[in-house]
Parts: C-alpha cells; structure tokens; sequence
C-alpha cells in the first residue's frame, strides 16, 4: 500500500557510501534515508507516524562527477586550542550524481501508541496539499545539504530509466524508523541504529522492504 508519492529533483546528489571514510563516493541512487529525510522536511508529524519508504523510480541515466574541495584534516581537539585552517587544509575528491530525478513512494505508518483523532487520510491530503503548494518545514536535500531538492506532484510524462543493475550492499537508515525519541548527544537519548539492504535496480525502479523485513539487516539486534 502506497500514501503517497512525490517527484524530486536537483542539480547535484551525493548519497555517501557510510564505509567511504575519507573522500565522499555516492551511491548510485538514493538510500531509504535520504527519501525519508526528504518527505520529513515536507511534511512531518513524528509523534503521529514515519515514513516506510516502499519503492524509488529513477527518471533520470545515472552519471557522476568529481569535485575537489578544500576541507581540514582535523577537528579541533577537547582542550579547546584554536584550529588555524590554512595549516590543516588538505584537498579531497567528493563524488556527485549529476542532474538526477526521481520519483519516491511511501507509505505513512501509524504509530501504535498514538490515539488522536487524525486518520491516515488526513495525513495523505496534508501532504499533497503541501507538496502542491511548494511548502516545506525546511529546505529538502539530496543526501547533503550543499545539494538542493526540488520537489512536486508526479509529472506523469516522466518514467523510469531503462536499466537494470545490482546496487550493491547500501545504507538503509541510520535510525530505528520506529522511534521517536529525539537525538540529544547532551543528554544521551535516542540512539543511532544503523541498517542495511541489498537492493536490485530494476527497469529504473528500486523496491525498497519494509523495515521489519528479514531483507533489512539490523547488525546490532
């Protein structure tokens, strides 16, 4: 069952591989995170429901460039000492997706401790109402942040890509998508939870399983 879908677009993407630890290489479509990322930043209600991402289509051929950016090679350390950049400045290869296009659908999930008047319908009409109106709670991104996202209702003249290929072991989310509890490195709540899948591209179309699915890998249960 699909709530909603929604099309987005950007110049640049760049879905980091989370075992790239050095220089940022990108996957070669988006993770469910960055989807859920998305649709959050449209429209969010956490103590209500999440977002089950459930299929990706890419729209548009998949190609990638490099880009050089000057970064420091470390953070300033515990004692506080100021960091003086010029001495610490190292140049990196960071991969991007260039002009990308996709189409996501999700499912709005329910949160079972939740019994306010709201049904699922009100939630799905909030949504389109929002996306059809360009309104955001902050401004969408493609896996980070210097990569804008835009976004709108279907474009039906739009379809899926003609290829087909093994993506690989990719990042599902870096949270348990079924708690709410907010992350507060002060105070120590929520946690991070990393998961993974193996997703097959197939025809320009990603099916994503659900997060309880055996197909999600959760190392740490």
């Amino acid at each position: 069952m699909v709530d909603v879908t929604v099309d987005v677009w950007g110049s640049f993407a760049c879905f980091a591989q989370s075992e790239a630890k050095v220089e940022k290489v990108t996957y070669s479509a988006p993770t469910p995170s960055a989807c859920r990322g998305i649709l959050s930043a449209i429209y969010c209600k956490p103590v209500e429901f999440y977002y089950q991402i459930k299929q990706i289509e890419v729209m548009n051929p998949i190609r990638r460039i490099s880009i050089k950016r000057n970064e420091v090679m470390r953070k300033a350390d515990k004692d506080h000492n100021p960091l003086y950049v010029d001495d610490v400045r190292t140049q990196r290869n960071a991969e991007y997706l260039k002009d990308v296009y996709y189409r996501i659908s999700a499912q709005m999930i329910k949160r079972t401790d939740y019994e306010g008047p709201e049904g699922d319908a009100k939630f799905k009409t909030q949504f389109m109402k929002r996306v059809e109106r360009g309104k955001c709670f902050y401004q969408p991104y493609l896996g980070t942040k210097e990569c804008m996202c835009f976004f709108s209702a279907p474009d039906e003249s739009m379809k899926p890509i003609q290829s087909s290929m093994d993506l690989g072991i990719t990042l599902y989310d870096i949270f348990d998508i079924r708690d709410n509890t907010p992350l507060d490195t002060q105070q120590q709540t929520g946690r991070i939870f990393v998961t993974y899948y193996h997703p097959n591209m197939i025809n320009g179309i990603i099916n994503v399983p659900d997060y309880d699915s055996a197909e999600v890998f959760k190392p740490h249960e």
